[in-house]
């Protein structure tokens, strides 16, 4: 967003600078000053504004960057708009000057007091509609030439002005911005209200982070033009970015008065606001257009965007204020299902153009919103244009395993791996699901599969295993069944030595927990059948490394009790032979 507003406002600066900045940056040639005669207000003579102008021609004659143009060249280009030189009251004067090539405009009016004398306001304005406003003087009946030198004497205050903000734009071009903000204060000095120059000074105190007095320096241009597009798009972005998000809305919805039909300006000040910290508003924005324009594609893809937006946000929010079991809120759920509804629609209309990662977060914001036959009925659809996205196979495989299609999840994941080999987490979640589902031997044949294509999964996938043998089998003393899953786990290739030494401790500690309740008759038959188990449980046991410190099992006393089983048994045996 910021390089978006930078090109913005890089435009409006380039105008400042080849605007009035042109008066004194050109060196070939003198700058046009078109002088009209002055306009006579509430029936005063016409003699005097003649006169007048003529005088103040001369004088602007002598200088070496300017020049008048010629009265009877006024005369000839007002005559091709069937327009006399008497006609010409600032509007026209302006428009006539643009025709012209003329770089500056005078206008001068004035009124006839009862005295003779004569009150005469000036203003200079320049080609990009900046203006610069003469002090009133009164002068004596015949005092022509003193009212022009003294408009004479302030256009050098002009050109000054325009010199210095200049060099501003200069500076600021530059990234100086201490030195660019010393000379648009001189410029403003001079002319407090040149709207360009304090443009350019609230932007620069935005550049310094000096958000407050930015805002404010911006607040006077648009108390000079309500409707500066770039000040009140500037305006808005800081003030929303300083929290202000009332003020922010207030200013985009000034700005887009200006061009309330204009989808992509809309969207552009919408993704501004969001990048600003605003979702919630950006969206509002955006409604307004779909309210005109419902069948806007553009507008509902931003919608959509905006909404998925303002859903995490308030989902974070919550996860901060509540605990984790609160769930989604009713704000977060409302923010989901406008995003979807959203990118549905952009979806009926691109079809295959759609983006994938559109798709994407409609699947899972419906697995979030645990509206899971919807999540399914649509992954069904998006595959149909889709087909090829591994990414839409495997939320679509997590919404067939929510509702207990176990085969067709599986499937759905299968054909990730085959779009995508190096899939980071589909072997190991078909495992997952296999083992929740009590299928473990089918989930160790897919996980050998997965370690034998991605080695760095070995670890991971053999804590799967051993997490299911130690949770289902050894806690609930089910040790059968531990017994077999930790065999299963040690099957796995590449195991490492930590892994192996915990795999064993557990293997043989449950042998010896099994055995231990197996020998309770102490009969020849129960002797002859434990006695090879507490053999191999002190052999697995041997082989657990430092593992047993890490659990605060006494190796060296589970040992001793394995031998003195081994014992017992023997003696038994050896009784009944």
């Amino acid at each position: 967003m910021v390089g978006r507003l930078r090109l913005t406002l890089g435009l409006v600066f380039t105008a400042l600078v080849v605007g009035p900045v042109t008066l004194i940056a050109q060196n070939q040639g003198r700058f046009n000053v078109l002088i009209p005669y002055f306009e006579p207000l509430g029936g005063a003579d016409d003699d005097f504004g003649k006169d007048a102008s003529e005088e103040l021609r001369d004088l602007i004659n002598t200088l070496a960057t300017h020049q008048p143009v010629e009265e009877d060249d006024i005369k000839d280009e007002a005559k091709r708009f069937d327009l006399k030189i008497e006609d010409l009251n600032c509007i026209r004067t302006r428009q006539l000057s643009a025709q012209m090539n003329s770089e500056v405009a005078l206008c001068a009016s004035y009124t006839e007091n009862p005295d003779k004398s004569w009150t005469v306001n000036a203003e200079f304005w320049a080609v990009d509609g900046e203006s610069f406003v003469v002090s009133e003087i009164t002068v004596g009946e015949k005092e022509e030439e003193r009212a022009a030198n003294h408009i004479f004497t302030e256009f050098d205050l002009y050109i000054q002005q325009i010199r210095a903000a200049a060099i501003c734009g200069d500076y600021y071009a530059s990234q100086q911005w201490d030195n660019a903000l010393r000379n648009c204060d001189q410029a403003l000095e001079l002319n407090p209200n040149a709207i360009q120059t304090r443009f350019l000074r609230g932007n620069i105190l935005n550049k310094q982070e000096r958000f407050p007095e930015a805002l404010e320096e911006l607040e006077r241009v648009l108390g000079i033009n309500g409707f500066h597009e770039e000040a009140l798009q500037l305006a808005a972005y800081i003030a929303t970015s300083e929290g202000q998000q009332d003020k922010g809305r207030e200013y985009y919805g000034r700005y887009l008065e200006l061009n309330p039909g204009n989808a992509a300006i809309r969207m552009r000040i919408a993704y501004e606001q969001a990048q600003a910290g605003d979702p919630v508003g950006a969206m509002d924005f955006i409604q307004i257009g779909l309210d005109v324009d419902a069948e806007n594609i553009d507008l509902w893809e931003q919608f959509g965007g905006f909404a998925f937006k303002a859903a995490g946000d308030a989902q974070q929010m919550a996860a901060l204020s509540a605990n984790d079991d609160a769930g989604i809120t009713p704000e977060v759920q409302e923010y989901y299902r406008r995003a979807i509804n959203a990118y549905e629609k952009v979806f009926d209309g691109k079809g295959a153009e759609t983006p994938v990662g559109h798709l994407r977060s409609i699947l899972a914001a419906y697995i979030q919103l645990e509206e899971l036959d919807a999540a399914i009925n649509f992954g069904g659809q998006a595959l149909q244009t889709h087909g090829e996205e591994d990414v839409l196979w495997s939320f679509y495989g997590d919404a067939l395993q929510r509702v207990g299609r176990l085969d067709e999840a599986i499937a759905a994941l299968d054909r990730v791996r085959e779009l995508n080999p190096s899939h980071p987490s589909a072997s190991l979640r078909q495992g997952n699901w296999l083992i929740e589902a009590g299928r473990i031997e089918d989930a160790v044949m897919v996980l050998k599969d997965a370690v034998a294509s991605n080695p760095a999964q070995t670890e991971q996938a053999a804590r799967m295993v051993f997490n299911d043998a130690y949770q289902k089998g050894y806690q609930q003393k089910e040790y059968a069944y531990a017994i077999a899953v930790m065999t299963m786990a040690k099957e796995l290739p590449g195991l490492g030595e930590g892994m192996v030494s915990q795999l064993n401790f557990w293997h043989g500690f449950s042998i010896y927990q099994s055995a231990v309740v197996e020998q309770e008759p102490q009969t020849i038959g129960s002797a002859q059948s434990t006695l090879p188990k507490f053999r191999a449980a002190m052999e697995l046991l041997g082989q657990s490394g430092d593992y047993p410190s890490t659990v605060s099992v006494n190796l060296t006393q589970v040992l001793e009790n394995l031998t003195t089983y081994v014992e017992i048994q023997e003696a038994i045996i050896k009784r009944g032979e």
